[in-house]
């Protein structure tokens, strides 16, 4: 069952609020993208993994052509061989993937993860429509998803933020341990087209053997960058104290004047960021970590500086 929320700053996206991003970003994309020579649509210069390629025309079979390139329906009408044949595209695609599962409601302070990812998600979308890219996107959450077709104009990047609005406006009302991610990956995989740009946004909680697999896949013809979103809680030392807390839909209490307790909660914390950080490094994604518990932009500027 999903429960509506009120307009709450830090929990509530809001459309109006994902468009205003543009105003703080000012001039800070023409300053970092780097210009492309040549005739490509889309300022920033990517890695084209795959074909990259659209259909053009079919022509016949030349001995040495690639078989999987075989046009099988003019052959079968014709009776002769035929092959296809791939005109490059023109025009660079970003695909921008939020994970909105469960644990992304979920905030200590400042905002909500999945207040941090929809802003994460306007402020890249907006670089790279400035950048004349054409921007589509996934979005999955417990109670909701949606596949947004790359749009030549800012269609599909506002089409992002509404449906960043409405699966905000669904999250689960109670307990829940559903998570997305894997659904995310799978239907990127489905829809990303050779040679996209895949932002992906999550908090990487769901990451297990299928993850792998499916990222495998994923990169093998696209360039990934990926966003780990986290509250401080999930990183940092806790205070000591007695803290309830929800395991498995079960009230528990976590002691942390006890020593085993407080040396399982580091152990967890240690094990999930190494888990996030090896999976990048074994596919050679960027990533970059933003916390829900400060601002946003002075995070992604950082992280533009470091790869520039």
């Amino acid at each position: 069952m999903a429960a509506r929320v009120e307009n709450v700053p830090g929990i509530s996206i809001l459309v109006d609020d994902l468009i205003a991003v543009r105003n703080q970003l000012g001039n800070l994309a023409r300053s970092r993208l780097r210009r492309r020579s040549g005739s490509y649509s889309g300022a920033r210069e990517i890695q084209l993994r795959g074909r990259g390629m659209e259909y053009e025309e079919s022509r016949a079979y030349v001995y040495g052509d690639d078989v999987r390139t075989m046009d099988w329906r003019v052959m079968a009408r014709t009776g002769e061989a035929h092959t296809k044949v791939f005109a490059e595209e023109k025009e660079r695609c970003c695909l921008i993937a939020v994970d909105l599962s469960a644990s992304m409601f979920f905030g200590t302070r400042f905002a909500f993860k999945s207040w941090a990812a929809a802003q994460v998600a306007a402020h890249l979308g907006w670089l790279a429509s400035l950048a004349g890219e054409r921007i589509g996107g996934l979005v999955a959450s417990p109670e909701y998803h949606s596949e947004i077709r790359p749009g030549k104009t800012r269609r599909g990047l506002l089409g992002v933020f509404h449906h960043l609005a409405r699966a905000a406006e669904l999250r689960p009302s109670g307990p829940s341990d559903t998570n997305r991610l894997n659904y995310l990956l799978n239907e990127l995989s489905r829809v990303a087209r050779p040679g996209a740009d895949v932002l992906l946004i999550s908090d990487f909680l769901g990451c297990d053997r299928q993850t792998l697999q499916l990222l495998s896949t994923i990169c093998r013809h696209n360039q990934v960058h990926a966003y780990w979103i986290y509250d401080n809680s999930e990183v940092d030392d806790w205070a000591a104290g007695d803290y309830p807390i929800l395991n498995q839909q079960r009230n528990q209490r976590l002691d942390l004047d006890d020593s085993q307790h407080r040396a399982w909660l580091n152990e967890q914390q240690q094990y999930h960021r190494q888990r996030v950080e090896s999976l990048c490094t074994s596919f050679n994604i960027p990533l970059l970590a933003v916390s829900c518990n400060s601002d946003i932009f002075p995070q992604i500027l950082q992280g533009m500086q470091k790869v520039s």
